[in-house]
């Protein structure tokens, strides 16, 4: 699946949505961008979220790396959301060459395990397979498939602060039919409320290894989310290296947004049961 197919059916379910659509209360939006780390949150029942952005890496002074990320979420009950994405168009530049293609498919689903009753998952696992689309002769995938496995758990403290944390393992494709290696991820990322609007964060991230002789990937990021009401939001941050496996430095932004409902009046209908269960879920004053 190419990254203007990608585009060309969100843009179809988008136009589908919007005929059908009817007014009703949202949650505030919610990505999984621009961070490594994932929350535990799941798209409202019947509702399609994407999230679009841009990337720009640089591993060394003449080694740098640019993407266009992908990423449609989709509501299908209130405890599990589908998911599918792309790494868009990819570009990869060193000192004698520049090689551009289009990336890796993602598909996965977001499951919650665990929530406070009327409240938001307190355990969720996200697993995904990783589909080898991009182009192993130019060096831009490995030409295998990647298996992973995500559990994301995460608390306020205090009325404006969140932290989340995941760990995710996983089997990672080498080029040339080699065996798969094991991965581990272990990510912490902390968000401050600071108004209704600017939700500014800061995370730190661990891998394993990022190729099988490689070692351990340790960076820092930080950023920002700007939500604009409940359908909207922008983002961006940088990213720095602590290791010498790690880029040295990346730059990122993007752009989410809530289309509209692509199930119809069961997703309106069980949205609203939903809501009732968490307004009864609140305690009295």
């Amino acid at each position: 699946m190419t990254l203007r197919a990608l585009v060309v059916g969100v843009c179809v379910l988008a136009g589908a949505a919007g005929a059908q659509a009817q007014d009703q209360p949202l949650d505030q939006i919610e990505p999984d961008r621009p961070d490594v780390t994932n929350g535990t949150h799941i798209v409202d029942i019947g509702l399609l979220q994407i999230e679009i952005g841009g990337t720009f890496t640089r591993t060394s002074p003449l080694t740098r790396a640019g993407g266009t990320p992908v990423t449609a979420r989709v509501g299908l009950t209130d405890w599990f959301e589908a998911r599918i994405g792309t790494d868009g168009l990819l570009t990869q530049t060193t000192s004698d060459d520049r090689v551009t293609g289009v990336g890796n498919l993602q598909v996965g689903g977001k499951l919650r395990l665990w929530a406070e009753e009327g409240g938001i998952p307190v355990l969720s696992i996200l697993p995904t397979v990783n589909v080898p689309t991009a182009s192993e002769e130019k060096g831009l995938g490995s030409g295998a498939a990647d298996y992973t496995i995500t559990a994301l758990t995460g608390r306020d403290f205090g009325r404006h602060v969140h932290v989340d944390v995941n760990y995710g393992i996983g089997a990672i494709g080498v080029p040339g039919g080699a065996p798969h290696f094991l991965q581990q991820l272990v990510s912490v990322s902390a968000s401050a409320a600071v108004s209704d609007n600017w939700n500014p964060y800061v995370e730190a991230f661990w891998l394993s290894r990022d190729d099988p002789d490689g070692g351990a990937v340790v960076s820092i990021d930080g950023g920002a989310i700007y939500e604009i009401g409940a359908r909207y939001a922008l983002d961006g941050g940088v990213q720095v290296g602590l290791t010498s496996d790690a880029p040295t430095f990346a730059a990122f932004g993007g752009f989410s947004i809530i289309v509209g409902q692509i199930l119809g009046a069961h997703g309106v209908h069980a949205r609203q049961r939903q809501q009732q269960r968490r307004a009864a879920a609140r305690p009295r004053r």
